[in-house]
């Protein structure tokens, strides 16, 4: 073989203008893509009429992807509904993905949702409704993110080369086993060919700054920034959801949640004002129990620090400040029933270095 026709592969991958993984997708509806960034917009209304369900299939863009994060640049459903015969709220039109079933307008929300190898991921709209069928607007940007395949890549180092996959099973082949072979070739991890190799199969490192930490289903990775629940534009939450919400820190920092607005049902529903702990969650699990709660562990109100409670819900809460320690995680859980009162959450947050280490956050 033309060792030309190797080094300008070579020159091909290496190149900053070839970094395929920036691509960026549209897809349509019911079709199935492996694209490391994809968007997808609802039909045309004239479309959209005609459906009862957009389904998209999202395979994975290679064997290290581990998290698709799933941003709602747009979305515009009916709100969810109260069952006649249950007396419980639902959504009749939907997106569902994995166990998130989201209506209502949550527009600017993000979603992480694990991948396990090779699974594909589903997203189905469905349109169940006259309304839902006339009304229903979406665009999400998916970005598939891929996990190292050991901790230890995770460790500082050297700006990584571009992540070219398209053209590896091809410079395997096509890399002289004269200059690359032997003990230190392609079948080592020391020759020249085989760290290239390794370098282009490395996670980028846009990839790592946007990983998830296991467990959080939205993560926030600036320093300051706002958090509502789903469908607060709508001024009712989410039915039968449960998610965990994270936000980076550091091991010297602490956070403070500004409340804007706070209103989520209680089990003692004739008392004004907010509640905290048992009041929001019973231990105990009953049917019909009220299970509405924003938990945010490790805290204490500014404004009452002999306060330590872990889950918070009813109202009143909107002004006041809660501080705490990391990790920093809340998890926001509600019930299938409905109340007036349960319009959701607005706080902003900001990360800084811990104020004193003899505050009552410190000994939780």
């Amino acid at each position: 073989m033309d060792f030309s026709i190797v080094l300008l592969l070579l020159s091909v991958a290496l190149s900053p203008a070839f970094t395929p993984v920036r691509c960026q997708v549209a897809v349509a509806c019911n079709s199935r893509t492996a694209q490391k960034r994809i968007v997808i917009r609802s039909p045309a209304a004239s479309e959209l009429a005609k459906l009862d369900t957009c389904q998209y299939r999202v395979a994975p863009w290679s064997g290290q992807v581990c998290q698709l994060l799933v941003q709602f640049d747009r979305l515009e459903l009916p709100q969810p509904q109260v069952n006649e015969s249950t007396r419980l709220l639902e959504c009749l039109d939907f997106v569902q993905l994995q166990r998130f079933r989201l209506c209502g307008r949550s527009s600017g929300q993000h979603l992480y949702l694990p991948i396990r190898g090779g699974q594909e991921v589903e997203l189905l709209f469905h349109l169940a409704t006259a309304v839902g069928k006339q009304s229903s607007a979406w665009q999400l940007t998916l970005t598939q993110l891929e996990c190292p395949r050991d901790t230890t890549a995770l460790a500082p180092r050297q700006p990584l080369m571009p992540t070219v996959r398209p053209i590896l099973p091809f410079l395997g082949n096509l890399l002289p086993r004269t200059i690359f072979g032997g003990a230190s070739g392609i079948g080592s991890v020391s020759g020249p060919a085989a760290q290239l190799l390794q370098s282009l199969r490395t996670p980028s490192l846009s990839d790592l700054e946007l990983l998830a930490p296991l467990g959080c289903d939205q993560y926030f990775r600036t320093p300051t920034g706002g958090i509502v629940s789903f469908n607060f534009a709508g001024g009712i939450y989410m039915p039968n959801v449960r998610y965990s919400i994270c936000v980076k820190g550091a091991a010297d920092s602490e956070i403070s949640y500004m409340i804007d607005h706070f209103e989520l049902s209680k089990a003692n529903s004739q008392e004004p004002g907010p509640a905290y702990d048992s009041d929001c969650r019973s231990t105990v699990r009953t049917a019909g129990r009220v299970s509405d709660y924003l938990s945010v562990p490790n805290s204490y109100l500014v404004s009452r620090p002999e306060l330590q409670a872990t889950h918070y819900c009813g109202s009143g809460l909107a002004g006041q400040e809660l501080i705490a320690r990391p990790p920093f995680v809340l998890l926001f859980a509600s019930d299938a029933q409905s109340s007036a009162a349960e319009t959701g959450f607005q706080l902003t947050y900001t990360v800084r270095r811990a104020q004193d280490t003899m505050s009552p956050a410190a000994g939780l």
